[in-house]
């Protein structure tokens, strides 16, 4: 969309003046552009938005609006509000509550040092996420379809967006790793040391995607099956590899949502749940090197092991070459940033010992090929062979979210290596 000087929606309009009216603004001019690019949000519309006093040439509030599809049928039909309570729960209630904990806990144990806050961000906000101005929830009150996020915009504070189809490199790899070793720590950490108070926020989310009663889930598993097409080169139908994938696919969403449930033996935190190349800003030093990740859409979040985050991250969004020159050794880092952390927050290393990580990681990576297997070709896809989700529901066509694309040829590759390496760790 080409820059205005109003939110094309009107409920999202009220929302925005609502929100400029509580900042004290008295004579806001508003610019309102895109947010994303088709294929770079699956779930919702993204809309920036600027706010000018008067005259005045520099914005003094730069926002993010995040709202429901304008298809009513994709809307009850998919039943997105779900996804859309989930996210409200984290940037309301989930992160600022873990942002507090860390923040007590860290001053306890430093004598009373805090790390420094963003410009504009509360002193105990959680780091790693923009911080939530205000929005709507059909359950509190707003209309159907009126739900709406308006959070910071990170843009302005030097955090860029990575290319989805180029994939991460080790050095943005390393800086999401931190930021979710920050996420999964202090989730930990509050369990242990406010196991009431966490269990409050805990009730608070719940699993969106692979849910029993999830009405895509029919498509879901349509998508999974496609796998056969993908792998069949190097997997023929009969071989070791083509049994060990069908092992899972068969009986995708039951055997996902057994992977995705909390373990019983514990070491479990609050996944971010969707952790990709376009759900992260980065910021980047003078000299280009990547300082930080800012963790964005929270829709799918989840309470479950650790490992979860980090095989959706490594095997959907890096290559085989990258992950054999570096996973161990990420890996191992991944655990000594969430140890001290742990530490920091006075919290012993028995909450989360390396060998719970690595049992974690044999039962559970395996889920990483799941999420590559429904992933890898949206995020491989180029932005006009993304499926127009809103118009195929309108026209109440059968839903289709196979994708026939370009990049094909490295589909086919990256799910496959995804698959010979699960084979060769042992992880399926």
């Amino acid at each position: 969309m080409t820059a205005t000087d109003t939110l094309p929606v009107a409920h999202l309009q009220r929302l925005l003046e609502e929100v400029v009216e509580e900042k004290g603004i008295k004579k806001p001019r508003y610019t309102v552009s895109a947010g994303s690019k088709n294929g770079d949000n699956y779930i919702g519309l993204l809309y920036r938005v600027e706010v000018r006093e008067g005259d005045a040439a520099e914005p003094v509030l730069r926002l993010i609006i995040k709202a429901m599809p304008l298809s009513l049928r994709r809307r009850q039909d998919a039943e997105l509000v779900k996804f859309f309570d989930n996210e409200f729960s984290m940037y309301r209630d989930v992160l600022p509550a873990l942002g507090r904990f860390a923040a007590a806990a860290a001053a306890g144990v430093d004598g009373g040092v805090v790390d420094a806050a963003r410009p504009g961000f509360a002193a105990d906000a959680f780091p790693y996420a923009p911080p939530l101005h205000s929005g709507r929830q059909e359950c509190r009150g707003a209309g159907e379809g009126e739900d709406a996020l308006v959070l910071e915009d990170m843009l302005p504070l030097g955090f860029r967006l990575q290319d989805r189809r180029v994939g991460l490199d080790v050095h943005h790899v390393r800086a999401v790793l931190r930021s979710l070793a920050y996420l999964h720590a202090s989730s930990m950490a509050m369990e242990d040391q406010r196991p009431d108070e966490f269990a409050e926020l805990r009730g608070l989310i719940k699993e969106t995607l692979f849910r029993a009663s999830n009405p895509f889930g029919p498509q879901i598993e349509i998508m999974a099956k496609k796998t056969d097409d993908y792998v069949k080169d190097r997997f023929p139908e009969g071989s070791t590899g083509y049994k060990r994938m069908r092992s899972l696919m068969d009986s995708y969403m039951k055997e996902m949502l057994r992977l995705s449930s909390p373990s019983p033996d514990g070491g479990n935190t609050i996944c971010h749940g969707d952790c990709w190349t376009n759900n992260v800003l980065f910021k980047y030093s003078k000299s280009g090197d990547v300082e930080e990740a800012c963790l964005l859409d929270f829709q799918i979040s989840r309470y479950a092991p650790p490992v979860l985050d980090i095989a959706y991250l490594i095997f959907c969004c890096t290559t085989r070459e990258f992950r054999d020159e570096h996973l161990d050794r990420l890996l191992g880092e991944y655990h000594d940033q969430l140890s001290a952390n742990l530490r920091r927050f006075a919290i012993p290393d028995k909450v989360y010992p390396k060998k719970t990580m690595e049992k974690q990681m044999r039962e559970r990576m395996c889920f990483g090929f799941g999420m590559a297997a429904m992933t890898v070709p949206l995020f491989l896809a180029d932005s006009d062979e993304i499926p127009d989700m809103d118009e195929q529901f309108d026209k109440g066509t059968e839903i289709d979210m196979t994708i026939e694309s370009r990049n094909a040829p490295e589909r086919n590759k990256r799910i496959a290596d995804v698959l010979e390496e699960m084979i060769d760790r042992g992880w399926l």
